[in-house]
């Protein structure tokens, strides 16, 4: 526990009060706990194509700028196990175990925490251990190399398969948590009635209440708190489990959502969301306003980093059997890329443009520095704010802005309008980016304003 001065009492205590003083109404009232805001998708190779994963100089030195730059958690992704059993291990062991190993403990030694993919719910059908009765629910995702079944929270053989396994994968390697990509019956159900009407993705209201689904997560979660770890959870585009109780420390939302206003739905879930674009659909209009759109709602988007994709070997393994719709066209696009620009930018994940934005990736680390701060350990987050004494007038629509509250005091506005919109505050601040006091802000489509109270 931290002990602070006199005078750092008095001005904690003053930033409260003038928070109570100032704000009338705002969406939600949020005290910070155990937040780790800079997250990454490290890509470690092109599986299912033979490589290692044993730390290079590289790989070195990009996760020291993560750890100077403020990155706290690395989350790698199936590449990492051997999910169709190519090289004598399987989806809960890794092909490289003493080369996974190292890049765990590289990053344990520059203070990152890891997160290996593991899902509730996906096997692939071809496995050896694979049973009919693991289903209850006919439903596959088949996509580039391979095809998963959606498994059941309802069968026993299943869930007595996977916790044997999940306490495997924490008993072999030193993670510290687990990424859970549920693949779950509900959501497969959710989204044939989605297709069916003619929809592209899932909203919220299409999920319903699963009791055996939401036991299954709660004995995830437990077991993963049991271990000292973090649970960070993807339900898929922007959904979460229909439930009330704690089954995730971190909800991943964003993946095949095409239309970012979508995006905003999320802000009624409990935090902490970490977004990811997925730039495949959204592009540059995501580029534009992605951060204006996350940051004053508790939320930072998730950074696609690592080696670079390699797609061309992705999907030119002799032997494996590939579905050549779908993501393998987008792979084959990737794979042109590459070979005509070999010195880059590349495409760090399924979730990338072709090639990542550069100036996006930059601002992502900009952005981290500047929210950090705000986000310290029990800081409190009024966020979007809709009634205060802050600003003269009210916000103009789609023009959002949250306070957040500890030693310092931070106020954050984003314009999230077709066109230039100019705040006036009630008293002078100081801006971040620049340390001008000022007292009016004039913020462009997608502009974010960042504050301190001196």
């Amino acid at each position: 526990m931290k002990l602070w001065s006199l005078e750092e009492q008095k001005k904690r205590l003053d930033n409260i009060r003038y928070a109570q003083e100032h704000v009338k109404a705002c969406a939600k009232h949020i005290r910070i706990r155990d937040y780790l805001p800079g997250q990454v998708t490290y890509n470690l190779g092109p599986y299912p194509a033979r490589f290692s994963i044993e730390p290079t100089e590289y790989d070195y030195n990009l996760i020291k700028s993560f750890a100077e730059q403020g990155v706290g958690l690395i989350q790698v992704h199936e590449e990492w196990n051997d999910h169709i059993r190519l090289y004598g291990a399987d989806k809960y062991s890794s092909h490289d175990p003493e080369g996974m190993k190292k890049f765990i403990s590289l990053c344990h030694d520059f203070g990152i925490k890891v997160l290996p993919y593991l899902s509730s719910f996906y096997f692939d059908r071809r496995d050896p251990d694979f049973r009919e009765d693991f289903m209850r629910y006919r439903s596959y995702l088949i996509s580039v190399h391979f095809e998963y079944a959606n498994c059941s929270a309802e069968s026993e053989t299943w869930a007595t398969y996977f916790f044997d396994k999940m306490k495997r994968v924490f008993d072999e390697y030193e993670f510290d948590g687990i990424y859970n990509d549920t693949g779950c019956e509900e959501f497969a159900k959710a989204h044939a009635r989605v297709r069916a009407e003619g929809r592209k993705s899932c909203v919220q209201s299409d999920i319903g209440y699963d009791p055996f689904e939401e036991d299954f997560y709660a004995r995830m979660y437990s077991f993963v708190k049991e271990n000292h770890g973090i649970m960070k959870m993807h339900y898929s585009n922007v959904c979460r489990p229909a439930s009330d109780e704690k089954l995730y420390d971190y909800l991943w939302v964003g993946e095949g959502v095409s239309d970012l206003d979508d995006l905003l739905g999320t802000v009624e879930f409990d935090p902490y969301l970490i977004p990811c674009p997925d730039l495949r659909w959204t592009g540059e209009t995501a580029v534009k306003r992605m951060f204006a759109q996350t940051i004053p709602f508790l939320q930072f988007p998730l950074r696609p980093d690592g080696r670079p994709y390699q797609a061309g070997k992705i999907i030119s393994v002799p032997g494996v059997k590939y579905k050549t719709t779908g993501m393998y066209e987008t792979y084959q696009e990737m794979a042109k890329y590459d070979e005509e620009h070999p010195e880059g930018p590349y495409s760090y994940s399924d979730w990338s443009g072709i090639p990542d934005n550069e100036e996006y990736r930059a601002n992502w680390f900009k952005y981290l520095a500047l929210y950090k701060p705000m986000v310290e350990e029990n800081n409190v987050c009024h966020m979007n704010v809709t009634d205060s004494t802050l600003i003269h007038g009210q916000l103009p629509k789609h023009v959002y802005m949250s306070l957040f509250t500890g030693n310092e005091q931070y106020l954050c506005i984003s314009n999230l309008t077709s066109e230039t919109q100019t705040v006036t505050l009630t008293h002078p601040w100081e801006n971040r980016e620049t340390g001008a006091m000022i007292d009016t802000v004039t913020l462009p489509e997608g502009g974010l304003a960042f504050l301190r109270r001196v």
